[in-house]
């Protein structure tokens, strides 16, 4: 089974004249998880970073799906993601890597 981490780009939010420096701050990144199993694909979505291992447990274990049975971990980050959405994720997906290697 594929398991991809597929990061946003960030959103944008406040007006111009509301933030520091004149230009809008960025938002967080929206965060994909998708598993493929030949053709079934199984997804879940979160904008929080720390219910990121939450969210892929349960879509794990709404599924039915082992762990270990994920065998090639890998992390799309779109032109725009967030750098701390960008780190967290590829820091879990090495980590999950190593512990399922």
């Amino acid at each position: 089974m594929r398991l991809t981490f597929k990061i946003q780009k960030a959103k944008e939010h406040g007006s111009p004249a509301s933030t520091r420096g004149g230009s809008p701050t960025r938002g967080r990144s929206a965060i994909e998880i998708i598993i493929k199993d030949g053709k079934k694909t199984f997804k879940a979505t979160t904008e929080n970073t720390d219910l990121l291992l939450p969210s892929l447990d349960r879509l794990l274990k709404k599924n039915k799906i082992d762990i270990e049975s994920l065998k090639d971990i890998n992390v799309e980050i779109a032109n725009g993601a967030g750098l701390t959405s960008t780190r967290i994720v590829l820091s879990i997906s090495k980590a999950l890597r190593f512990d399922l290697s």
